[in-house]
């Protein structure tokens, strides 16, 4: 059964289908797919700072070597985007094509995708992508963030938050969570994560979470 995690920061935020959002180290940034941007939001004062257009916005997005990555299009490919210019630098197809590519996020070790229909979160490497390491896991994976000891996704439908340790490659914990998960970060400290029900970026603190 799942443990219960409370919220310790609501933020409403102005959008119909919150996708993704990553953690840059000053910024939220969350994507939506009715506006099709992705939004730079302090998340001190709550306002969206600036905003990117992003055609095709699919669930997830991350920050990989000063660019943002997008996942786009019913393909579930990966865009990069200069977040400075605004301009999408290239595409990269979906590693495993076909496949619900739902969660990302980019590591020291590589980049972490989440997988809805397969209920696997894979690590590939960085530049051939090539395949690392791949994890079974119950749920279905609506966004994927890494902490320093374990790999946590969400899950829209149970609105749950999972724990799954990467050293031992198995679930640890769950937590319900208010709402209806979809995108999901880890700020140091908390994990953030877009609520698709109520159009909020929520806070929860998860103790253990960085267990080095």
């Amino acid at each position: 059964m799942p443990f219960s995690a409370g919220t310790v920061r609501d933020i409403p935020v102005r959008a119909l289908k919150l996708c993704g959002l990553t953690w840059t180290g000053e910024f939220l940034l969350f994507s939506e797919a009715v506006s099709n941007q992705i939004m730079a939001l302090d998340p001190y004062s709550g306002q969206v700072e600036h905003r990117i257009p992003c055609p095709e916005v699919r669930t997830d997005l991350t920050t990989m070597g000063g660019h943002l990555v997008q996942v786009v299009g019913d393909r579930r490919a990966l865009l990069v985007i200069d977040p400075d210019t605004s301009e999408p630098i290239r595409e990269i197809p979906n590693p495993r094509p076909g496949n619900l590519l739902s969660g990302l996020e980019a590591a020291r070790e590589g980049i972490w995708m989440g997988y809805e229909d397969l209920r696997r979160i894979d690590l590939r490497g960085y530049g051939s992508f090539e395949l690392l390491d791949s994890i079974a896991v119950s749920g279905r994976p609506a966004g994927v963030t890494v902490s320093d000891s374990y790999v946590v996704y969400a899950d829209h439908a149970t609105s749950t938050i999972n724990l799954v340790d990467i050293e031992e490659r198995r679930e640890m914990a769950s937590f319900s969570v208010a709402g209806n998960p979809t995108g999901i970060t880890w700020d140091g400290t908390r994990i953030w994560y877009c609520d698709y029900a109520t159009l909020q970026l929520r806070a929860i603190e998860v103790p253990g979470v960085d267990k080095s």
